[in-house]
């Protein structure tokens, strides 16, 4: 098995380290794949994928130009029809570059998976009121029409075709039951065409998912996800277990032959390059919509597991803007399970988890010789533009205040559907900032990961 010990070790953690019970949906022994429902209408059409492009290459076109001599090489898997044929692979599955030889050029594998549009959202006049603020846009990442998309489907655009020139076989998850993570994961590793011509990752795929205290197990949702991969493991989440505990815990409830650990949220290195694509991609909106003369002064935007905040700074830092990144955390952890997975037992949990990762992937841009990145570029970061809030959480990971559940629902009317684990905190922390004088003045971005999308219907009536 792929997977290293302080790898999987922090993979429990961030997926709900707090283990205790377990209770197995699904039998330990390999089963083919199940029958999955009908998704087929779900898919965007080859040719509006096919027309996609790397906002990045705009910045830097060498990242698009396969005979450029500096720098990575992003190869567009759609249109380009290349292949890992003739590379090896440097780094762990879905964590790569592959080079032709060893100080050559990192090739970095890119499939378009979702429709581009114009998703900048104008909030009415009795919302933008609330927020002391020169200007209020909405970075809108939800669709209707697509499961796949925006926040998630960023990630998985670099994640997917990596896990594919790999040769991964048989992977492994995990997150709560809610996870927007689990559950769009599951979903593009059926349908997402990685090749042009139709061909999914369709790995066999393992999840390990936890059960949110106080908060009743969505029973259809379960469902769902136990039509779409071939193993669920469902637990309480009682009791911190780490280090040891978690390691087991984990090794024992994965299938043996597992050979690629998908990172809780879909984050690591390489799913970063998704949002500092976004940021290129918010710069042309804003240009097209001529919506805003200077870039973003504040954004705002959900922190969990990591990469998209992470991207988004990174994003900003090649844009050469001037703007904070006001990232919110959707929950803490104990000092101990702090140490354990980032070594910071005073940080909270989820600004270590940023932090490292940051470091990570800094280390690794440079290594590739990523355009614009520059030497100070971890010091920006972490003492210019990242502003971590890690108490607007509370009180607990997922369960809201009732004054949340009103702003929700007047939001919703407003065109804005926002989720209980982490939007609707974000939201909480931009008013509590505007009360605050601090964004007066500024113009504000709120960046909407939640992809409203309702899965439920169509989903559930193909299970019968």
């Amino acid at each position: 098995m792929n997977l290293s010990r302080r790898n999987f070790v922090q993979g429990a953690i961030l997926g709900g380290a707090a283990l205790s019970a377990v209770g197995v949906l699904q039998g330990r022994h390999p089963t083919p794949l199940p029958q999955m429902a009908d998704v087929s209408s779900f898919t965007p059409p080859s040719a509006a994928l096919n027309s996609q492009s790397l906002a990045l290459g705009k910045l830097f076109p060498s990242l698009l130009d396969p005979d450029a001599t500096e720098g990575p090489f992003i190869a567009n898997t759609l249109s380009s029809k290349v292949s890992s044929a003739g590379l090896f692979r440097r780094g762990e599955r879905g964590n790569s570059v592959f080079l032709r030889q060893a100080d050559g050029r990192a090739t970095i594998p890119w499939a378009p998976i979702f429709v581009r549009e114009n998703n900048l959202l104008q909030l009415p006049p009795s919302v933008r009121s609330q927020i002391d603020c020169s200007d209020l846009l909405v970075m809108n990442e939800s669709s209707t029409r697509y499961p796949v998309f925006g926040n998630k489907a960023r990630k998985y655009e670099f994640l997917l075709p990596n896990l594919k020139w790999s040769g991964s076989e048989r992977l492994g998850t995990m997150g709560a039951v809610s996870s927007n993570h689990v559950l769009q994961f599951a979903l593009a590793n059926r349908v997402s065409d990685l090749t042009g011509d139709g061909q999914q990752l369709n790995c066999a795929l393992d999840m390990v998912l936890f059960e949110v205290p106080g908060v009743p197990t969505d029973m259809a949702r379960l469902a769902i996800l136990r039509s779409l991969v071939q193993h669920v493991s469902l637990t309480s989440n009682d009791v911190e277990l780490a280090g040891e505990a978690a390691y087991a815990y984990g090794k024992h409830w994965l299938h043996r032959d597992t050979d690629s650990l998908v990172p809780p949220g879909g984050s690591n290195e390489v799913s970063a390059l998704g949002h500092m694509n976004a940021i290129a991609e918010l710069a042309q909106l804003l240009d097209a919509a001529q919506a805003w003369e200077t870039p973003p002064d504040v954004i705002f935007v959900a922190m969990g597991s990591g990469s998209t905040v992470l991207g988004l700074l990174l994003g900003v830092h090649l844009m050469g803007w001037n703007t904070k990144v006001v990232g919110v955390a959707d929950q803490d952890k104990s000092p101990l399970t702090r140490w354990v997975v980032n070594r910071q037992p005073s940080v909270p949990f989820v600004e270590g988890n940023v932090a490292q990762l940051a470091r990570s992937t800094v280390e690794w841009l440079h290594k590739i010789r990523f355009p614009g990145i520059s030497p100070g570029a971890l010091r920006v970061m972490q003492h210019e533009t990242f502003v971590p809030d890690s108490t607007s959480w509370e009180p607990g990971y997922g369960l809201i205040e009732p004054a949340d559940g009103e702003r929700a629902k007047e939001l919703q009317e407003a065109g804005l559907s926002l989720d209980p684990v982490f939007t609707l905190k974000a939201w909480r922390s931009l008013l509590i900032m505007s009360q605050t004088g601090a964004l007066k003045n500024k113009k504000v971005l709120f960046w909407n990961t939640f992809n409203s999308f309702d899965y439920m219907p169509p989903l559930l009536s193909s299970l019968g």
